[in-house]
C-alpha cells in the first residue's frame, strides 16, 4: 500500500491534523469524506503496518446500549517521518 494514495492520504492527513486527539471511526469517516467500507479497509491496513495505533475504550457497560468505541492515532514514532514524507500540495 502506498501511504500517499488518495484514500490512505485522506485518513493520515486527518489523523496528523491533531496528533493529540484520538479519533473514533465515525469521526474519521466524517472528516475524510470517504465511505465507511473504504475507511475500515484503510485503517485495517494502516494498523497492520503499525502506522496507526488502535485502542478500544476501556469503560465497560451494559451491551444493549452501544459497543465500546475504538480510537485511532498515528504511531508517535512515525509522526515526524510521515510529516516529512507527505507530498506537498
Amino acid at each position: 500500500m502506498n501511504l500517499w494514495d488518495k484514500s490512505p492520504a485522506k485518513v493520515l492527513g486527518l489523523l496528523l491534523s491533531s496528533t493529540a486527539h484520538k479519533f473514533h471511526f465515525s469521526e474519521i469517516v466524517d472528516g475524510s469524506s470517504l465511505a465507511r467500507g473504504t475507511v475500515s479497509s484503510v485503517l485495517k491496513r494502516l494498523h497492520q503496518a503499525k502506522v496507526v495505533l488502535r485502542e478500544e475504550e476501556r469503560f465497560h457497560y451494559d451491551p444493549p446500549f452501544r459497543a465500546p468505541y475504538v480510537y485511532y492515532t498515528v504511531n508517535p514514532v512515525l509522526i515526524e517521518y510521515l510529516r516529512l514524507q507527505a507530498p506537498s500540495t
